[in-house]
């Protein structure tokens, strides 16, 4: 944190509220930039900590206890002229419940809240065609002061929940500084993993029903049957997964576990610096829009093999969604024709928009430029 010295007379002060610290997760990462980016302008950012490591104390974010602690916390920094700033997607009731009580709270104190809607079109409860569920999303975009989210579609969809295209800005969140990282030294596990498999395979999953682990499970088996030398990693299981994880390939074969290697959370060097090792990136999710791992490996010249969700960036292989034969079939591809996918995989240009959205949290930045960005990131 800054101290009081450096800032500024007329110093905003804003509460974000969401994952960190990182690894957890591409919005952790976002959040970590964001909060650095503000501060280094002379004005206040505390984060409050919604992800699991919430009720851990650190004086690098907020710590929250439970329900009650929250709705108290939000009161107090509301009190305190903070304004808050809400990550949100369309995947989880308990997070739509967290952000609709942040941005009441905000209406309550007089600063209406801004909203960072997080994710693509193909998310559990968003785009909905139930009544209810788009009348509650509507309530939590409407109490928001001003919205955000990833891409011109995205936003598209959000005006259709009533809501003025005024009010939404497009801003991709991945931005240059994600590709600023150390290589640093991988463990002995990994270096002997890497070391063992001719091709090796990178996924950024989870213990949920959007990873798809089962079809992967069974694309990777039967990959391998052709391709026996061929790897997979598995990462970014949090703490609370990690047992459920190894307890899940604890009953696969000898075989099958042959060919995986499971990690938890990495640090953004750690990240960074395995995928650069690897043959390709695999992403499953389909509700995850445009994500910022997917633009990190393009970026770093590293293939990408994703589930088709209408927004991949161009020089992605996509496979249809749930079709473990597709899947297989694409990896192949990239195999027997890996210096040609290379030369297709890449980001031509990263834009800067930690310090656009900063700009517009603290309502310096022009809508052109703005959507002039957003429309860039799909054209690539």
């Amino acid at each position: 944190m800054i101290s009081s010295s450096r800032q500024s007379a007329g110093a905003l002060k804003l509460l974000q509220i969401g994952n960190y610290p990182p690894p957890a997760c591409g919005w952790a990462v976002q959040t970590k930039l964001l909060t650095e980016a503000i501060r280094s302008r002379g004005h206040v950012c505390k984060v409050l900590n919604i992800n699991e490591s919430r009720k851990i104390k650190s004086t690098e974010y907020v710590d929250v206890q439970n329900g009650f602690d929250y709705v108290q916390k939000l009161v107090r920094f509301a009190a305190q002229g903070y304004r808050f700033q809400i990550n949100v997607n369309g995947q989880s009731k308990p997070g739509y419940v967290l952000a609709i009580l942040a941005a009441i709270v905000g209406r309550l104190a007089g600063r209406p809240s801004t909203l960072s809607w997080r994710g693509g079109l193909q998310q559990k409860y968003f785009p909905s065609g139930n009544l209810a569920t788009k009348w509650a999303y509507r309530q939590l975009f409407r109490l928001a002061g001003r919205l955000s989210c990833d891409s011109l579609p995205i936003k598209r969809a959000i005006e259709d929940y009533g809501i003025a295209a005024d009010d939404i800005v497009a801003i991709p969140p991945f931005s240059r500084q994600n590709l600023t990282f150390q290589n640093v030294a991988l463990t002995p596990e990994t270096e002997t993993f890497l070391a063992e498999h001719d091709q090796v395979f990178f996924s950024y999953v989870s213990f949920r029903p959007e990873y798809d682990l089962p079809m992967l499970r069974e694309a990777m088996c039967n990959f391998r049957q052709d391709y026996p030398r061929a790897g997979f990693i598995w990462l970014g299981f949090p703490s609370k997964e990690m047992q459920a994880a190894i307890d899940y390939v604890n009953q696969w074969t000898d075989e099958e576990r042959q060919g995986l290697l499971l990690l938890g959370n990495l640090t953004h060097d750690e990240f960074l610096t395995l995928l650069t090792r690897t043959t390709a990136y695999l992403r499953t999710p389909m509700c995850d829009g445009v994500a910022a791992s997917v633009l990190e490996s393009l970026a770093l010249g590293v293939p990408v093999i994703a589930s088709d969700n209408g927004t991949r960036p161009h020089g992605v292989v996509t496979y249809r969604e749930k079709d473990e034969a597709d899947l297989r079939a694409k990896l192949a591809t990239v195999i027997e024709h890996y210096q040609q996918v290379r030369q297709q995989t890449r980001l031509d240009e990263a834009d800067d928009n930690i310090e656009l959205t900063v700009d517009w949290l603290l309502g310096e930045s022009g809508r052109k430029r703005e959507e002039d960005s957003a429309e860039l990131v799909h054209v690539r």
